[in-house]
């Protein structure tokens, strides 16, 4: 007993106080480590968010720019198709008008033509 005791004393109680020591710096070490782990989680929230609505706002601004940029080759295409109409209905103008001015002076060569077919024609015929 007497053994034990100087054992205790001696052996035993400053091994027992460095495995306490080593257990409460084990103990302190992981309750870091989960707060960290804690923090690191609260952050990669924090940050997942901030990329979901970065995101949300550049397919905004996609759109936003997508719809603008259409709207704008829309105005563009129908100008031109309106510049396209209104050169196309002048030319057409243009060539109807040379085509009446084309059969109004020929009309004078039909009519001569015309008698003299008809003279001709009678004159074939002994009238």
């Amino acid at each position: 007993l007497t053994m034990m005791a100087t054992l205790n004393a001696l052996w035993y109680a400053p091994v027992t106080a460095e495995v306490d020591d080593r257990n409460a710096k084990l103990l302190k070490t992981l309750s870091e480590a989960t707060d960290m782990l804690g923090k690191a989680d609260e952050i990669q929230v924090e940050y997942t968010e901030q990329i979901r609505e970065a995101r949300e706002k550049a397919s905004a601004e996609v759109k936003a720019y997508r719809e603008k940029t259409e709207k704008a080759i829309a105005v563009q295409v129908a100008s031109a198709t309106a510049e396209r109409d209104a050169k196309a209905a002048e030319v057409r103008k243009k060539l109807e008008a040379d085509i009446e001015a084309k059969k109004a002076a020929a009309e004078a060569e039909i009519e001569k033509r015309k008698a003299a077919f008809v003279k001709d024609t009678l004159a074939g015929v002994a009238l």
